[in-house]
C-alpha cells in the first residue's frame, strides 16, 4: 500500500508527515512504522501541520534537564505507547540520573543510561525545548553473557527466607518473563497455560509450564512489587549467597539457555522468550553455545 501524499519514511522504516508552507517546512512523526497505520493518520497530521504554521508553540529556551525530564515522563504520547516497564525503567534511570549527576560505574549499565537520556534530549528537541544537557555518544554495547550455573541455581531457587520473594525468583525462572511484566501482571491477563502481558514494544504470550502454573495457580494474590524493589533484593540476595556479577535479567537469560541445552529449536526458544526475531535469540546464545561446546578433535591428515 503506497504512503498517501507528504508521508515519507527515513532508513529505519520509521514515518513521517512532512510539508513545506510558505516556505516554513513543518516535519511531524507518525509514530509508527506501518503504511496502513500512517494512510489512516493523514488527515490528523496534515491538520496538525495547519495548526502548528497558523497557531505556533512557545519556543521554550534553556530548560533545566530536572523541569525537561519531568515534561518527558509525563507527556502524554510516551505514556500512551510505552508498557509499564518502560516507562518504570525511563522513570528510575532518568531520576537517578538527575539526583546524581553522573553515570553507573558498571559500563553494561552505563549504555543503557545513556539510550535513555539521549531519548529525552531528542525528545525535548523535537519539542522546541533546549537544555544544557548534551547528547551522548554511546558505545558499542558488549552482550551480556551471564547465565547460573546448576549449583548457584539450586541455591537462588531454595534458600531466601521471604517465601513470597522466593516464588518471584522461581516464576521469572520457570517462565523466563521480564521483572516488569510479572510486576506488573494482572487477573485478566492470566488464562489457563499462559499469560498475556504488555511486552517491550508489544503484547505478548508467555507459556506457563507446570511449575510456573503451581506457583501462580496456588496464589491467593499477585506480587506487584516494583521494579527496582526486585533488582535490590536480588542483587542482596546474591550477596547472601557470594553469588557474583550477576543480576536478576540473568534469570531470563539461564531460562533460554536451558532450553536450548535441552535440545529445544532455537526458533521455539526465541517465541518463549518473546524475542521479535530469531536473530535477536541467536547473538545473545551463540556465544554461550560456542563456550558449551564439549571437547573435540580433527583428523590431521597422517
Amino acid at each position: 500500500m503506497p504512503l498517501k501524499e507528504n508521508l515519507v519514511k527515513d532508513q529505519w522504516g520509521n514515518i513521517y508527515y512532512r510539508k513545506q508552507i510558505d516556505k516554513k517546512r513543518i516535519i511531524l512523526p507518525a509514530y509508527t512504522k506501518k503504511d496502513k497505520i500512517a494512510n489512516k493518520l493523514h488527515s490528523a497530521l496534515e491538520y496538525q501541520a495547519l495548526n502548528e504554521y497558523y497557531n505556533p508553540k512557545v519556543r521554550v529556551d534553556n530548560i533545566s534537564f530536572k523541569k525537561l525530564v519531568k515534561l518527558f515522563l509525563n507527556d502524554k504520547e510516551n505514556n500512551s505507547k510505552w508498557a509499564n516497564a518502560t516507562k518504570e525503567t525511563y522513570t528510575y534511570v532518568l531520576k537517578a540520573y538527575v539526583k546524581n549527576g553522573v553515570l553507573p560505574k558498571n559500563k553494561q549499565t552505563a549504555v543503557g543510561y545513556i539510550a535513555r537520556i539521549n531519548a529525552c534530549i531528542n525528545w525535548g528537541t523535537r519539542k522546541k525545548y533546549n537544555t544544557k544537557e548534551k547528547l551522548r555518544k554511546i558505545p558499542k554495547r558488549i552482550g551480556r553473557t551471564r547465565v547460573f550455573n546448576d549449583k548457584e541455581l539450586a541455591l537462588i531457587m531454595n534458600s531466601h527466607p521471604n517465601a513470597d520473594l522466593q516464588e518471584f525468583f522461581n516464576f521469572a525462572y520457570y517462565t523466563g518473563a521480564r521483572r516488569g511484566e510479572i510486576c506488573n501482571l494482572k487477573a485478566q491477563q492470566i488464562h489457563p497455560t499462559y499469560i498475556e502481558v504488555k511486552g517491550k514494544s508489544d503484547k505478548r504470550i508467555i507459556k506457563l509450564n507446570s511449575q510456573a502454573r503451581h506457583i501462580l495457580f496456588s496464589r491467593e494474590k499477585l506480587w506487584g512489587y516494583k521494579g527496582d524493589f526486585v533488582s535490590k533484593k536480588f542483587k542482596a540476595y546474591l550477596r547472601q549467597l557470594n553469588i557474583k556479577d550477576a543480576q536478576f535479567h540473568d534469570l531470563r537469560r539461564t531460562f533460554g539457555f536451558n532450553l536450548i541445552k535441552k535440545g529445544l529449536p532455537i526458533y521455539t526458544v526465541s517465541k518463549l522468550l518473546g524475542h521479535s526475531s530469531i536473530n535477536i535469540t541467536e547473538s545473545h546464545y551463540a556465544p554461550l553455545l560456542v563456550s558449551d561446546i564439549e571437547e573435540f578433535k580433527l583428523p590431521t591428515g597422517s
